[in-house]
């Protein structure tokens, strides 16, 4: 153990030694830095879209007016007399008023041209009412009230009812109704709305069933619980359409390693054709020193100094993202539903867990540019060849799932290096499982290890 531990010591001290490897280790730094930059260019575009759309201006609808006038089609003055109201009130865009005025004013046109309200007059009278004194709760009251008479299932209406009983007033401007109790709101509503109106008839019915129940679950756990933030929601690149926050960039940190995956290809590739090609492998075989030993520490310090570029890209990205993005949300969890029942996980476990599954992927791609170098005297060679099958192999897997609907392609090496969409279920494969994947991943690294084995061993010096 000590021979093996000084013989990896000295592969470090090798590795080190060259400049290449002390660049390749600044470029995971500025690869993290690279990141944060675009992060906040986005954070910057964001805020410039915000403001545009945060400004309550007035609407005008002088211009609908004149329209209105000029053309004299059947229920023109009703429609006036709404434009008007909307402009005396001052009602702008997100505000629940001018749903409440659209509401009262809505007609359809009889045969003989005349106007009927879809609502009563007592009701058209208590919705204007309800504008005029800003009174959302009373016109809460009224959708409630009014809904249950047509017989309306629950779902319809609860978000009234919620907002009634929690004292969550209704927005009044869309700045209003993009904060989180609103936004979760909304969500809860919609996914209520859509199960009441799902019949479960397929697999895929029943699973968009499910993830339905669990968004109500989780908006409700949140609502209950005052929680602002789940980091669930801004893993996603989508979410970057609508906020940039430390838990987004942080998250988003975890594809560079795909990034590291070339960087180590580049080290490893090299590893063991360079010492064939210059000839300092006869000073290793000089010492008395079994070959495969000599394989073996050069096979760890690659693995490691993957994993070590992989902890200090975690580390650069949490250091960097809190310093540009603050740590307003940083004990926030992310939260999800198992069973039935929301669990919270540690935000920086669950973005390490994640960066542990993806670490997989420069394992492989180690072992692989291992094994080729072992084969080749040319490290470019060996080197081109690695990062040829990594660009191209996810590709590859593509075409042969979906174009050739090939489901024998799950075997290959490149449809199982990504543990996290294999633990998500997204790899496009049905009954993909994570001991599957593991299974094939250590097959085929006991044959890139038995490649560079028997390719070490019996080369000639």
């Amino acid at each position: 153990m000590a021979k093996m531990l000084r013989l990896v010591q000295n592969e470090y001290i090798k590795t080190w030694k060259k400049v290449s490897t002390k660049i390749i280790f600044i470029l995971v730094f500025v690869c993290a830095l690279g990141l944060i930059g675009i992060a906040k260019i986005a954070e910057f575009a964001i805020e410039e879209e915000k403001q545009y759309l945060y400004a309550d201006t007035e609407i005008d609808y002088s211009y609908d007016i004149q329209e209105a006038e000029k053309m004299k089609y059947d229920g023109y003055e009703t429609d006036i007399e709404m434009y008007k109201f909307l402009t005396d009130n001052k009602l702008t865009h997100g505000d629940w008023k001018l749903n409440a005025a659209y509401s009262a004013f809505n007609y359809e046109v009889l045969e003989d041209g005349t106007v009927e309200f879809t609502y009563p007059e007592e009701v058209r009278t208590e919705l204007l009412d309800c504008i005029k004194n800003n009174d959302w709760k009373k016109y809460c009251e009224s959708m409630v009230s009014g809904m249950k008479e047509m017989g309306l299932p629950e779902a319809q209406y609860w978000e009234y009812q919620y907002r009634i009983d929690n004292n969550i007033p209704l927005p009044t401007s869309f700045e209003e109704s993009w904060t989180w109790p609103n936004d979760v709101i909304d969500n809860v509503a919609y996914s209520k709305s859509a199960l009441s109106e799902t019949t479960e008839v397929s697999a895929e019915s029943a699973s968009e069933k499910k993830r339905l129940e669990d968004s109500v679950t989780l908006g409700l756990y949140r609502l209950e619980n005052d929680i602002e933030l789940n980091i669930a929601d801004n893993t996603s690149l989508l979410a970057a359409f609508t906020n940039v926050n430390f838990w987004l960039v942080f998250c988003q940190s975890a594809s560079l390693i795909s990034i590291i995956g070339l960087l180590i290809i580049v080290i490893t590739g090299s590893t063991i054709a360079n010492e064939f090609s210059q000839g300092t492998i006869k000073f290793l075989l000089i010492n008395p020193v079994k070959r495969w030993k000599i394989l073996v520490s050069k096979y760890i310090m690659s693995v490691s100094l993957g994993l070590i570029m992989i902890l200090l890209l975690y580390a650069a990205s949490a250091l960097l993202s809190m310093l540009f993005f603050g740590t307003e949300f940083i004990s926030s969890e992310y939260l999800e539903v198992v069973d039935g029942a929301v669990k919270g996980t540690n935000g920086f476990v669950y973005v390490f867990r994640n960066y542990m599954l993806r670490s997989v992927q420069v394992v492989v791609m180690a072992t692989l540019a291992f094994a080729i170098s072992s084969l080749v005297k040319s490290s470019s060679l060996a080197i081109g060849i690695s990062l040829f099958a990594m660009l191209s192999g996810n590709t590859v897997v593509t075409i042969l799932k979906t174009a050739l609907k090939q489901d024998w392609a799950r075997y290959l090496i490149f449809a199982n290096t990504d543990l996290a969409a294999v633990a998500d279920g997204t790899t496009g494969f049905a009954h993909h499982s994570m001991g599957f994947a593991v299974a094939v991943i250590l097959i085929h690294l006991l044959v890139f290890m038995l490649i560079a084995w028997d390719g070490f061993t019996k080369r000639e010096v």
